[in-house]
Parts: structure tokens; sequence; C-alpha cells
């Protein structure tokens, strides 16, 4: 991947033939955990969904980002996650599709439509009826103010997201069109 320092980034990935990537909340732990071990020393995390088949990060590279040092971290994210679930699951093969897609996000529209898009992703699959009862994504973070992995200032100052409490529940419930999310992802 090649990523250019003090950019904003979308990288998502799915399971192979759409495949659940995820079986138990323990293995949402897992990854978010080792995802942000792994990669921390080159990105902030702004905002993050994962899915029982598929994963979401939107991410700002560091002054000091080093796209190979990335890159390596994400290939070993990626395997050490697909071992351990081999193991757990007793299964074999790719677990990931090939390609992790990492798109560049030029413009303050299409980050922001973007952090809704990630957050949104629960309740689109049905998967819960409210954004803030969906226990494996950073909406939570920014609602109560409880930062865990996100870097909840640089994510508001960069992406323009409200801080005000009901604002930016309001705003986070707000639909993103279909034609925008296509031109996203």
């Amino acid at each position: 991947m090649q990523l250019a320092p003090n950019a904003l980034y979308h990288i998502y990935n799915r399971g192979n033939n759409r495949q659940p990537i995820f079986f138990h909340d323990r293995n949402y732990d897992f990854f978010i955990n080792k995802a942000y071990t792994e990669l921390k020393s080159e990105i902030d995390f702004l905002a993050y969904c994962l899915m029982p088949n598929h994963f979401h990060l939107l991410v700002y590279t560091k002054p000091t980002c080093n796209a190979k040092e990335f890159s390596n971290g994400m290939r070993t994210l990626l395997s050490s996650y697909t071992r351990a679930i081999q193991r757990q699951e007793q299964i074999t093969g790719s677990l990931f599709q090939q390609n992790t897609k990492c798109k560049e996000l030029i413009s303050n529209e299409y980050s922001l439509a973007c952090f809704h898009y990630i957050h949104q992703n629960p309740v689109r699959a049905k998967l819960v009826t409210k954004l803030e009862n969906w226990p494996h994504h950073s909406f939570n973070e920014y609602y109560t103010e409880n930062q865990e992995f996100c870097n909840l200032y640089l994510g508001r100052k960069l992406i323009q997201i409200p801080t005000e409490r009901e604002l930016f529940y309001n705003e986070s419930y707000q639909v993103i069109s279909d034609e925008l999310s296509s031109e996203l992802f």
C-alpha cells in the first residue's frame, strides 16, 4: 500500500468469498487490539467498524509514516489474525480477500461521509437498530468521550466532527446517499 504522510485513508477488506471473519466477541477484541498494536506507530485511528464479514478503518497517517512499515504492520495483522481464526475454527485457506483496499480521502465532504458511513454499517446491515448498540465500532468512543483506540481530538479537527454530543448524535443518523456511498467505496 502506498501511503503518504499527513493524509486520511479509508482501509477496508472482507472475508474471502464473503465468509465470516469474526466468530465470537473475543475475535473482534483481538483484531482491534492487534490492529492498534501493529499500526499505531504509523497512523492514528480516527474511526473503525468491525462487522461479521468485513472491517473498515479510517486512519490518518503520521508525519513520519513509512509506507513499508505500514504495509508490514497490515500484513502481520491480517496473517496473525488469520492463523488464530484457523486454529480456533479448525479451518484452512485464506480468510481475507487478496488485496486490502486503501482509498485516500481528499475532501472534507468525503471524509465526513466516510466517517458516518463506517459507523452506519451495522444499522444498514440490520444487525442493530441504533448505532450505539453495536459494540464493535468507534461511534461510542465519540459519543461518550471515552477514547480507547481513536484519536478523538484529531478526528474532530480533521473531519470536522461536532464536539457537542447531541449535534454529533443527530448528524450520525443522517442518511448518506447511495450515490455518495458508491463514489466512496
